[in-house]
């Protein structure tokens, strides 16, 4: 018998009947799993998606937010390790928020005798290199919301739409505090190659401040930039998952390598 549904992530399944691979997507802060759907069809028809499903917002809006994102590591990585019995091979990848986390699901991973192909991570500085800016999540509601602005991640028709600011606001600024209240924790470097994206023009993460991931790996890590901002990988979409498609490409032969 099939095992069932995990409430933790959604499975859009891959057009071949064997997948030879199946790609973790954890979502940006505020954003629930629908936001990397599409990418169904713009990827290989061997890999699987599983959009990460967070509590506080979607199918799970009823649920309490996460009182940590460590907590929410932790419970991602042993969903994760109950769903590879098969052995099939996986990669993690993470915007902004969800880089921060795919790399912590990473590290929990470990204690279950797992390591992801390849984690990709995206629009996030180096975990190491926290509290460089002013802390956001604290912020008054109209300097909170300039700053969301400012990354251009949102329609223009929902951040003037005051019963969707109401009612979705409080989660993204949950998000940020999420990652603010997170402290790093120096560990062993992954066992997967890290593969770093992001925008030139991202005000939110300094360009120097990505070098610190390499320390976060004994298997290589590259850096690719893009033109565009924070959400780059939606401005420049074609480009970002023509090399998402490329690194996921490389996980599945280093993995058949193994």
């Amino acid at each position: 018998m099939p095992s069932p549904a995990s409430p933790w992530f959604s499975v859009v399944p891959a057009g071949s009947s064997s997948p030879a691979l199946r790609l973790y997507c954890f979502p940006y802060a505020g954003a629930g799993h629908t936001v990397f759907q599409h990418w169904r069809t713009r990827l290989a028809d061997d890999i699987e998606l599983a959009l990460v499903k967070l509590p506080g917002r979607g199918g799970r809006f009823g649920e309490p937010q996460a009182r940590s994102l460590a907590e929410l590591a932790d419970c991602l990585a042993a969903e994760i390790a109950r769903a590879s019995g098969a052995g099939r091979p996986f990669a993690l990848f993470g915007h902004s928020m969800g880089a921060l986390l795919a790399f912590e699901t990473a590290r929990a991973l470990r204690r279950f005798g797992l390591s992801p192909a390849h984690l990709l991570v995206s629009g996030r500085t180096a975990p190491a290199a926290h509290g460089w800016r002013e802390r956001l999540s604290d912020l008054p509601d109209a300097a909170f919301l300039e700053v969301i602005r400012g990354m251009n991640g949102l329609p223009q028709e929902l951040l003037d739409n005051g019963e969707w600011l109401e009612l979705f606001l409080p989660i993204i600024r949950a998000d940020f505090a999420l990652c603010e209240d997170h402290r790093y924790r120096q560990e062993a470097p992954l066992d997967c190659p890290i593969d770093v994206l992001a925008g030139r023009n991202d005000a939110s993460v300094p360009l120097p401040l990505l070098d610190g991931w390499s320390e976060e790996t004994r298997r290589g890590c590259r850096t690719r930039l893009f033109p565009g901002g924070h959400f780059f990988l939606f401005e420049r979409q074609a480009e970002f998952l023509a090399v998402l498609q490329d690194r996921l490409s490389l996980a599945e032969v280093g993995h058949a390598a193994v």
